[in-house]
């Protein structure tokens, strides 16, 4: 069986294997400057590794799956899931938002909603800004879904309590379906999919709870077992030690986080550039603003060249020779960012006229 649909606002492509389960994979935030194809369902390596059934829901912008722009495809997947003995709706982020949404509708038998939103609009989703730029320009915006009973009873949302948006969207979704399973993975953030598969235990995890037989003890022991091999846990650690006031354990717990990315280049492990920089940088920040330049000049020097991960930090190593107010670290900050290749415009030429004015450097240091 073959089901392809497209229109202006979604891509729905499948693979099929046999009619005894079927997932319908809702894919996450979409970058809308590449045009998305059929090939780029979410998810779909692990389905067809393990020869899955899937319908692949793919957004060509990110519209939340608002009904209206999604109607037609909906309709079309809720006929072909009638050919199924067992029907599993799957998603993370956007795409958690949507397994929720259309779980009762598509009359399926699992849901599994990773750090998902529960509304989009109105007074329970006025606490979330992190994705207003999209929801701003969304024209229909409904969270009826909200109000529906009869939600599928193996409803599974994993999330990370200590994540705060992220853990008020849960609560918002505990409230309303009483009978989902609310599983915590402390310290994943928003990126519980990226440790999962970091850790190397996302396979197993999602096959698990595809198949009904998972323990969820036995799942959140599996994974204490296993986050230490993702950089992004060490740093909502970290995080959560300098909310806190421990900032020499915070201090600390950073630098863990920043060794995980060189162990798993050391090993040959894939490392997830994006959430990568992201801790990088968030061990930058912290640096920063506790005023341990000697720690960021140590990562400068390690993760300047890109031989670990893709990131640039010749801006905030130029902001680190003022901070120091040290001749020697600006003009060899200042001599990297020359040879770079860079222009000297913007960011780069404040900081050296600030240096200047601060009597730090000459004109002739810089000509």
């Amino acid at each position: 069986m073959e089901l392809y649909y497209k229109n202006a606002d979604v891509i729905v492509t499948n693979d099929y294997y046999d009619s005894e389960l079927l997932v319908i994979s809702f894919s996450p935030l979409v970058d809308e400057k590449h045009s998305p194809n059929q090939d780029s369902g979410f998810g779909r390596n692990f389905f067809q590794s393990r020869k899955i059934s899937c319908i692949y829901v793919i957004p060509t912008w990110n519209h939340w799956y608002q009904y209206e722009y999604v109607k037609d495809a909906i309709d079309l997947i809720r006929l072909f899931c009638k050919k199924f003995k067992k029907v599993v709706v799957y998603g993370v982020s956007m795409g958690g938002y949507a397994a929720l949404k259309y779980s009762n509708y598509l009359e399926c038998s699992d849901v599994i909603s990773i750090s998902p939103q529960a509304a989009v609009t109105g007074e329970k989703a006025e606490f979330d800004k992190r994705f207003s730029q999209f929801w701003e320009k969304i024209e229909f915006k409904s969270d009826a879904w909200l109000s529906e009973a009869n939600q599928p009873m193996n409803t599974t949302v994993i999330y990370d309590r200590h994540h705060d948006l992220d853990n008020r969207h849960a609560e918002i979704v505990s409230s309303n379906i009483r009978h989902a399973k609310m599983v915590s993975l402390t310290f994943s953030g928003h990126e519980v999919f990226a440790v999962l598969n970091e850790a190397g235990i996302l396979s197993d995890f999602i096959f698990s709870l595809i198949n009904s037989n998972s323990d969820h003890a036995q799942l959140l022991n599996l994974y204490r077992k296993n986050r230490y091999k993702s950089g992004v846990t060490w740093m909502y650690a970290a995080q959560n030690s300098a909310l806190r006031g421990r900032l020499t354990s915070a201090g600390r717990l950073y630098r863990k986080s920043v060794e995980v990315i060189e162990w798993r280049k050391k090993e040959g492990l894939t490392i997830d550039q994006a959430k990568a920089r992201m801790t990088l940088m968030e061990y930058v920040a912290y640096c920063f603003k506790n005023n341990h330049y000697k720690d960021f000049i140590n990562i400068y020097q390690k993760f300047s060249a890109n031989k670990i991960i893709k990131v640039d930090l010749s801006l905030k190593y130029l902001e680190c020779g003022l901070k120091l107010n040290d001749k020697t670290v600006f003009l060899a900050a200042f001599k990297a960012y020359k040879e770079s290749g860079k222009e000297i415009v913007g960011t780069a030429k404040q900081l050296i006229g600030k240096a200047i004015t601060a009597n730090l450097i000459t004109e002739a240091d810089v000509s």
